[in-house]
């Protein structure tokens, strides 16, 4: 394991025309933030209504891993000053990766033939959609209980363009989250499944039996759209992984992300 440290990063991220500030933690390791060798990237994507600290135990094992890790947190993720959740849809935090993968493969210290996207839940989704519609720059993607489904929910729960509010709350994780009509707009006539065929990197999902909150079918599903991926199933383990099943999907991540070259020197 490499000796990891963490910086700040502040971005600003083109939004109709004006300039929206984007923040995000920065782990690496010490001798790749000394400058005396290059690393792969990786670029982390937390769920909705979080941050970039919900993600940091991740980020920081695979910078000790030896991987330059960007970890942002989202505009309109309604946490350390992120604005609101009902600014923010599934494509506004797809341009937030998208300014962090401009920035981050353009460093000198980064080997951007190896770029890895990871996320959990949301950021999931967002993570698989922005590797389809950057594929050229990525080379492996990891999915924690990837919500896949939310585009087909929203249509689901409002059956017309029109039935959209202008407001209205759903359950995460056991808590109300508030959003806006962007959020169901965004992804009206998002085709999931046509954006994972595209995809020609190798995929690694990882889910429990026991998520309530996105089904392992999901998961299931995903595995039979995707030209190239596996999927680990962790028994007894819910939507968000603590102790053992947390330990347990680190080390498939950080396995899987070293045997496909994107972790490591």
């Amino acid at each position: 394991m490499n000796d990891c440290v963490t910086r700040e990063l502040a971005l600003t991220v083109p939004d109709d025309g004006a300039g929206t500030r984007l923040t995000a933690l920065v782990h690496m390791p010490r001798d790749v933030a000394a400058g005396r060798r290059r690393a792969p990237l990786a670029v982390c994507c937390h769920g909705m209504g979080e941050s970039a600290l919900r993600v940091a135990p991740l980020a920081r094992r695979l910078g000790e891993a030896g991987a330059v890790v960007v970890s942002p947190s989202f505009r309109g993720g309604g946490a350390d000053g992120a604005g609101p959740t009902t600014t923010m849809s599934v494509l506004t935090e797809m341009a937030d990766v998208g300014a962090v993968l401009d920035a981050a493969r353009a460093w000198p210290f980064v080997d951007a033939s190896r770029t890895a996207l990871f996320g959990r839940s949301l950021g999931g989704l967002v993570a698989a959609l922005a590797a389809s519609r950057r594929r050229t720059e990525i080379a492996a993607l990891a999915l924690w209980y990837p919500a896949l489904g939310s585009p087909g929910a929203q249509r689901s729960r409002f059956r017309t363009r029109q039935a959209v509010p202008a407001s209205y709350m759903i359950e995460v994780d056991g808590r109300p989250v508030p959003l806006g009509a962007r959020y169901a707009l965004d992804v009206w006539d998002l085709d999931v499944d046509a954006e994972l065929r595209r995809l020609r990197v190798p995929v690694l999902i990882v889910h429990g039996d026991a998520d309530r909150a996105v089904p392992l079918e999901v998961s299931r599903h995903a595995l039979r759209v995707l030209p190239d991926a596996r999927l680990e199933v962790l028994p007894g383990a819910g939507h968000g992984f603590g102790g053992e099943h947390w330990e347990n999907a680190v080390g498939a991540t950080t396995g899987f992300l070293s045997w496909v070259g994107a972790l490591g020197e």
